[in-house]
């Protein structure tokens, strides 16, 4: 059960609908009011995701319409990494007050440029780009320091039943998936009357 107030919404950097979610939320100026809590979609030691699949091309596919509907890129990565390490680095980040800068900067990463945020260097790379210091992320990323607080999050999931994403919940109302316009529909509902009105308070 999920205790903090307010909405949190689960999310991970290689699916498109979480990214178009992080995008809806940022243009309603509302990424402060959501508890961010990173879901890696299959956490090693599950196989990596295969992009190729027809479900997967079809979610994209969409998923680019609908980016494109709000002025942004949204590319198909040839590789769907595991996400570990890029949802260990906002943890890094959150605690240096530069969490929203590197969430936004790892999703631009895989969506935008197809950089395998998989890859320690890379996730570096993005830390520095973003301000942070480089050689703080890589020892914080190489000894694991935030992998409990990633599977924590995990963890909060599962007990709220939530096992995809992205997933908006707060209170007795939720919001789950974007693979549709009727989904689409329900997110720009929930982000326009809850976090919306929460911002403008």
């Amino acid at each position: 059960m999920l205790t903090s107030p307010g909405p949190t919404l689960f999310f991970d950097f290689i699916d498109p609908g979480s990214y178009l979610a992080s995008l809806m939320i940022d243009e309603a100026g509302a990424a402060d009011n959501v508890h961010w809590r990173g879901f890696e979609l299959h956490p090693p030691p599950l196989p990596l995701m295969d992009p190729g699949t027809d479900d997967w091309q079809r979610y994209h596919a969409f998923a680019a319409e609908e980016a494109g509907a709000m002025g942004a890129e949204l590319h198909t990565p040839d590789l769907l990494p595991w996400t570990r390490k890029a949802h260990e680095l906002t943890e890094f980040a959150r605690d240096r007050d530069c969490y929203h800068a590197v969430r936004r900067a790892l999703f631009m990463a895989h969506f935008v440029d197809r950089t395998d945020i998989g890859r320690i260097d890379l996730l570096v790379a993005v830390a520095h780009a973003a301000g942070l210091d480089r050689s703080e992320a890589k020892a914080a990323l190489d000894v694991d320091r935030y992998a409990d607080a990633v599977s924590a999050h995990r963890d909060t999931a599962g007990r709220a039943a939530i096992d995809s994403v992205p997933a908006l919940v707060s209170g007795t109302w939720r919001v789950e998936g974007w693979t549709s316009s009727a989904g689409a529909a329900r997110w720009t509902d929930r982000i326009t009357k809850q976090l919306t009105a929460t911002t403008e308070e």
